[in-house]
């Protein structure tokens, strides 16, 4: 009986999974890497939808939000984006993937590090004539951003000297 219920689980398993058979490792990693774009913009646009306000931003200013009406179907429309996804990943046994918040923020931050080096005015200077006085007057601040950028490296890094310099750190200025 024991065996009998066994081999019925196994069959019930292998009916569930028939579908990943049709795709092999190189289509499953492609599409898995598409509904992983697909279900972190759905996350994205769920975060964006549930806030009160969007955040204050000096260089950036969001525009034309939803009316409430717009926002209750755009929230289930996320929430069926996300359902989909889910159950494909499922039926295609597509690989779940780990991504360290540590990690991706070094990522980015190192990125925006080199991004701020090729902004110093000396750089910027390949795309024209400068003012005379935008070395002294832009270089402080963008050395200030690269060493904001370096300290958000070193915290996420697990630097314990930087992240016991900046848990105290009081308030910007």
């Amino acid at each position: 009986m024991a065996e009998s219920q066994e081999n019925h689980t196994d069959a019930a398993m292998e009916e569930q999974h028939w579908k990943a058979r049709l795709l092999n490792e190189n289509h499953r990693r492609s599409l898995a890497t598409v509904l992983r774009r697909v279900e972190l913009a759905a996350w994205r646009l769920e975060d964006r939808l549930t806030r009160e306000t969007p955040p204050q931003l000096a260089l950036t200013r969001f525009t034309d939000p939803p009316d409430s009406a717009q926002r209750t179907a755009l929230l289930r429309l996320a929430k069926h984006v996300r359902q989909e996804v889910a159950k494909l990943a499922a039926d295609y046994r597509l690989e779940v993937v780990e991504e360290s918040l540590v990690r991706s923020t070094v990522g980015e931050f190192t990125l925006f590090w080199c991004d701020l080096e090729d902004s110093r005015p000396q750089k910027l200077r390949r795309y024209g004539e400068m003012h005379p006085q935008a070395d002294e007057v832009l270089g402080p601040s963008i050395q200030r951003l690269i060493e904001l950028m370096l300290a958000i490296d070193g915290v996420a890094s697990g630097k314990q000297e930087a992240i016991l310099a900046w848990q105290d750190a009081g308030e910007p200025a």
